[in-house]
């Protein structure tokens, strides 16, 4: 059975009559379709009715914009990601319209994906991401892609889980071939508690400080070689600037907005501490293992926080927090963003929409 919010003519943007790749909430309703498609392409699957979008489930979420089906990515027979290739003109590396759009579904609770969907979360949030069947095999197609096709106007979508898998291949496509894709990642996960939902401001600045105090000593004791790889990395990646979008409600992706919110201390120690997991950092200092990247973690960033519900009671209300993590919301005509870009974590320029 399908809901109402699989069907493009129920609940998708059809307030968007006109194309205009120059309007910031027309890329995020059209990608943010395009996430959806991805959903109801394994739905489909999983009902032993493939070609069932053609009535009305997955197709409209591209066929609406333009786009075309290019190439479904598949686990295992489970389809977790889509290539999407714009049936129009584009008109550079530069240009406001994609030429393609690599998309990766979040988890899908349904008998043939959960399971391996709740794994795959559990990983994400151990920071072992990078260790996953899944990852590895969604790096594989983008880096296959992107040599057979140039580093043309390619860009990587994903919601939830499936933008923790783009932001990571999006890292590692930059460190090994320098190419910096156009990120719209939807509802990310930030692995750590989520601080910035308590409501005493003066405790959550005592846990702030604890943690960064903490982290900083655990990077002063950390192998020089790894620090210094670590700001290799980060100087590479802080002129990439990922679109996050977070909800206030969302406890999954909450945090990101008081992480970028955060003034980074002074100093070199401060500035590898604040850019790690404490996690990571424990297993470095103490277990002696390899330090690794922190997956959600972002030097710099396009952070669009969806500010339409901003009434602290409507936050509080448990119906409300979950609808708060759906893609749907990222296409509604009345969503109203605020939009910020952070560079190496200042605040550069902030936009309502």
């Amino acid at each position: 059975m399908f809901s109402n919010n699989e069907i493009f003519h129920e609940t998708g943007p059809k307030h968007l009559t006109a194309m205009d790749w120059k309007n910031t909430d027309y890329q995020r309703s059209v990608v943010a379709s395009l996430v959806q498609g991805v959903y109801s392409l394994e739905r489909d699957r999983q009902t032993n009715n493939p070609g069932r979008y053609r009535e009305g489930n997955a197709e409209p979420w591209w066929t609406s914009f333009n786009f075309h089906l290019d190439e479904p990515l598949i686990d295992d027979k489970r389809i977790f990601g889509a290539i999407y290739k714009y049936n129009g003109k584009y008109a550079s590396a530069d240009s406001d319209v994609p030429e393609y759009v690599i998309a990766f579904r979040g988890t899908l609770l349904m008998p043939e994906t959960m399971i391996n969907d709740l794994a795959l979360n559990v990983k994400c949030f151990l920071n072992k991401l990078e260790e996953s069947p899944r990852f590895k095999l969604a790096l594989n197609y983008v880096e296959r892609f992107v040599e057979a096709n140039g580093a043309r106007n390619v860009w990587l979508a994903g919601h939830s889980s499936g933008s923790a898998i783009a932001l990571l291949v999006g890292k590692k496509m930059i460190l090994k071939m320098e190419w910096f894709p156009k990120a719209y990642l939807f509802n990310p996960p930030f692995l750590s508690f989520p601080i910035g939902l308590l409501e005493d401001e003066k405790v959550k600045k005592r846990i702030h400080f604890v943690q960064r105090v903490v982290k900083a000593g655990l990077t002063y004791f950390a192998a020089e070689p790894s620090k210094l790889r670590m700001e290799d990395h980060f100087a590479m990646l802080s002129s990439w600037t990922p679109h996050l979008f977070v909800n206030r409600a969302d406890i999954v992706c909450a945090e990101y907005i008081a992480y970028f919110e955060r003034k980074v201390g002074a100093g070199e120690t401060m500035t590898l501490a604040e850019n790690n997991s404490t996690r990571n950092l424990v297993s470095h200092v103490v277990f002696r293992k390899d330090l690794k990247d922190a997956t959600h973690l972002l030097p710099s960033a396009h952070l669009i926080v969806n500010e339409s519900h901003p009434n602290k009671k409507a936050a509080d209300n448990s119906s409300y927090s979950l609808e708060a993590h759906t893609i749907s919301q990222w296409w509604r005509p009345d969503v109203r963003c605020r939009s910020t870009l952070y560079q190496d974590r200042q605040r550069v320029l902030s936009i309502v929409d």
